[in-house]
């Protein structure tokens, strides 16, 4: 099976999160795509059937698991597709997957995507989640829950890149996954998150949290448009803007050089 390499969210100054692009005539079985995207053992691999002019069928694997929506994975298909012959000249994607359709376009050198905003509450922080992140209660501002993750402002960007989590304990609490959040000097704010649950201790860019992040700093700085940065080991830069009921993540996509390669097989025992 080939499949093509995509840094998202990449500069000069951040080398993004990758993501794997496998096109092909139809999804391969449910174990074979598992067991690939565990060989590949990037943090998202996107699988993508063509269907109808400039729209496509998805879907998304972590090494471990598959998921229900991947923004970065799906802007690096959208980099992918849209250097293909196929779409010369399309601004705009489809991708229809079994949880909902998004939009992908290009925006001068930038690819944005479209995705359902999250509904946040404010809550007191659960038990033992601030001890599982490391964080001092200190420095803990605010805590906000959604239908699937945990969002916890701290006090400044400095605390955020120092979080050290204890993944086994933060595996054991009730979420998908788990993001901290400040805001910065140079940018509007700064994030990092976690997805022990899937697999992924730290993901290096995630654009599904911003649908958390953008509704909950327009709430607190009452604006609609703002820079971010996730502070990940690879790191990356996004352009994030709150539209109500969508959100709307910009950003950039490198296609590494070559076609790469990974053998079919029956997925091995991953426990």
């Amino acid at each position: 099976m080939h499949f093509h390499i995509v840094d998202t969210f990449a500069d000069g100054r951040f080398a993004g999160n990758p993501a794997a692009v496998v096109v092909g005539p139809s999804f391969p079985p449910v174990a074979q795509m598992q067991s690939a995207a565990h060989r590949i053992g990037l943090p998202t691999t996107a699988y993508l059937v063509p269907e109808g002019a400039g729209g496509y069928m998805v879907r998304w694997f972590t090494p471990y698991k598959e998921i229900n929506l991947c923004g970065h994975a799906t802007i690096a298909s959208a980099r992918h597709l849209f250097g293909e012959a196929d779409n010369a000249g399309r601004a705009r994607l489809r991708f229809v997957s079994g949880h909902g359709t998004l939009y992908a376009e290009r925006v001068g050198d930038l690819i944005a995507i479209d995705l359902p905003a999250a509904e946040l509450t404010l809550a007191q922080p659960p038990a033992g989640l601030l001890e599982a992140l490391g964080v001092a209660a200190a420095d803990a501002v605010a805590c906000a829950v959604s239908s699937d993750d945990v969002l916890v402002e701290l006090a400044s960007a400095q605390a955020v890149a120092a979080v050290q989590p204890d993944f086994a304990a933060l595996g054991r609490q009730p979420f998908r996954g788990h993001i901290v959040t400040a805001v910065a000097d140079d940018v509007d704010f700064v994030s990092r998150t976690f997805f022990p649950a899937l697999g992924v201790d730290e993901d290096q860019v995630c654009v599904s949290a911003h649908c958390k992040l953008a509704p909950y700093w327009a709430r607190r700085l009452g604006r609609r448009t703002f820079t971010a940065v996730q502070l990940s080991e690879r790191g990356g830069r996004l352009g994030v803007e709150d539209a109500g009921d969508r959100v709307r993540v910009l950003g950039t996509a490198r296609v590494r050089d070559g076609v790469h390669e990974v053998d079919l097989l029956p997925a091995p025992s991953l426990t």
